[in-house]
């Protein structure tokens, strides 16, 4: 371990907010976990916990070592496990929530592995807040996110803005050749699952409108975004997803998008990355790589 043993001493206090649950793990005794803290304190000049009650509580201060820590940790982690396996192979973990991993980067990453064939890619697919936890813990190196999360805690990127639309089928489009969000509450409405990020981001825009999904006539719930665009093809309701979701299925024709009067929203596609990482860079290379091998659209 190349870390100061104290700071891996502070980072396992953070993970159970408790000196006793940590000096149990480190195999310490409590006192020599205190000494580890009080030096830490008197080597920075800051206070990094407190204690309220019984409860360890980290400060402004606390928080803010915490995230430097960790990344340095995982930098310092990242670099032994580099060092130690010399190969010409150079390996690219990363992870993209659904509409941007199974939409937006295919065409991408083909770019990219035939501009460089020697280079590993993996990619995860999974929602916001368990891709910021891979992220958190190492076991990637950055995620697109379609979601919201706290910019002040990580390290982004824009990738792109995009157009967030209601789809229907052309039936509907006949019915409601100029809608309003109001007349469209009329029909049956196909939407992810909750904890989906499209579904997120729907839900945020009627709240603002002092709306929910529930005041649609029919809240269908399908986990897939192939089957409803297939269910609103064939005029089975409306749904709203990311343009870049419907963009083959509306080129095709099989479904069209219902031009909403006074509906224009746009939403964030971020490049998301451990906050002070020391390969900052090397993500962000990667990041113009992406965009430079986006498909004009």
């Amino acid at each position: 371990m190349m870390l100061d043993f104290r700071i891996h001493t502070f980072l396992t206090v953070c993970e159970h907010m408790s000196f006793t649950k940590a000096a149990h793990e480190l195999h310490l005794t409590q006192p020599a976990v205190s000494h580890h803290m009080h030096a830490l304190q008197e080597l920075y000049g800051q206070e990094l916990f407190t204690i309220v009650g019984r409860q360890v509580v980290l400060t402004e201060a606390g928080n803010r070592f915490r995230t430097f820590a960790q990344s340095l940790q995982l930098d310092v982690n990242r670099f032994i496990k580099e060092f130690s396996q010399v190969s010409e192979i150079e390996v690219v973990k990363f992870g993209a929530t659904l509409t941007i991993g199974e939409f937006t980067l295919p065409p991408i990453i083909r770019n990219l592995m035939q501009s460089n064939p020697k280079r590993n890619l993996t990619m995860h697919v999974d929602n916001t807040e368990n891709l910021l936890d891979m992220i958190d813990s190492g076991h990637i190196d950055f995620a697109f996110i379609e979601g919201a999360f706290d910019k002040n805690s990580y390290g982004y990127r824009l990738f792109s803005n995009e157009r967030f639309i209601a789809i229907g089928s052309h039936a509907c489009k006949a019915r409601h050749p100029h809608p309003t969000l109001e007349e469209l509450l009329g029909e049956r409405l196909l939407i992810r699952e909750s904890g989906s990020g499209t579904r997120a981001v729907l839900e945020r825009i009627l709240a603002d409108r002092g709306l929910s999904v529930e005041c649609f006539c029919h809240l269908d719930e399908i986990g897939n975004l192939n089957v409803i665009k297939q269910l609103v093809g064939s005029d089975n309701g409306i749904s709203f997803l990311y343009e870049a979701a419907a963009r083959e299925a509306l080129e095709g024709n099989s479904i069209v998008e219902l031009a909403i009067g006074g509906w224009s929203v746009m939403r964030e596609f971020n490049f998301v990355f451990l906050l002070d990482s020391r390969y900052e860079s090397r993500y962000l290379h990667f990041l113009d790589e992406c965009i430079s091998n986006m498909n004009p659209i």
